[in-house]
């Protein structure tokens, strides 16, 4: 059994080289055909560049990572404030929803009217003129406004008295005899 193995480098097959004889020693015809050992390149040097680069990979993409995961909850956060400003919005749009139908509710529309001014109609007639005109007629149902009562002080008091009772017996009076406009007219069929 007999096998060669190759030889290994270091400090035992170092040893065992034998020491070259000095150049004077070796006569200068003869080529040199001893055999030297050469060191191996070391195999980490070549490793280093690879090393470096999956390194630098890893943390770009730790970096890219934590940058996605902070603009996720970055997101979140808007979100939940834009759904909490929403919730406001659509409660609000109610509470004007609410108020406008009270306002147009028939009551509130006739306090209103009442604060213009304005008086119930009593009776509504169309009236067919003899051209072909047709005009609606409506008689003012006639209300009466209590008196303003008078602010009375001490020194007052006696000429209040005096300027209130001609107010009160014009109150009482009949405000106007009814006209030809107010007076309830026979009502004819449209043709």
């Amino acid at each position: 059994m007999s096998a060669v193995a190759p030889a290994r480098p270091g400090a035992r097959t170092a040893a065992r080289v034998a020491p070259q004889p000095s150049p004077q020693s070796q006569p200068q015809s003869r080529p040199s055909t001893a055999l030297r050992l050469v060191a191996v390149p070391r195999a980490a040097a070549a490793r280093l560049p690879f090393a470096l680069l999956v390194a630098a990979i890893l943390g770009s993409g730790l970096v890219a990572l934590l940058m996605l995961h902070t603009f996720a909850a970055q997101d979140g956060f808007t979100l939940h404030k834009l759904q909490k400003q929403s919730a406001g919005l659509a409660d609000l749009e109610q509470q004007l929803t609410v108020a406008n139908q009270q306002a147009q509710a028939p009551s509130s529309l006739a306090a209103r009217a009442r604060a213009l001014g304005m008086v119930p109609t009593g009776d509504l007639r169309i009236v067919r003129k003899r051209d072909g005109r047709v005009v609606a007629v409506a008689t003012a149902v006639a209300v009466v406004r209590p008196a303003p009562k008078p602010t009375a002080t001490a020194s007052a008091a006696p000429n209040a008295k005096a300027s209130s009772a001609p107010a009160a017996k014009a109150a009482t009076k009949p405000a106007t005899k009814p006209t030809a406009a107010t007076k309830p007219a026979k009502s004819r069929a449209p043709h």
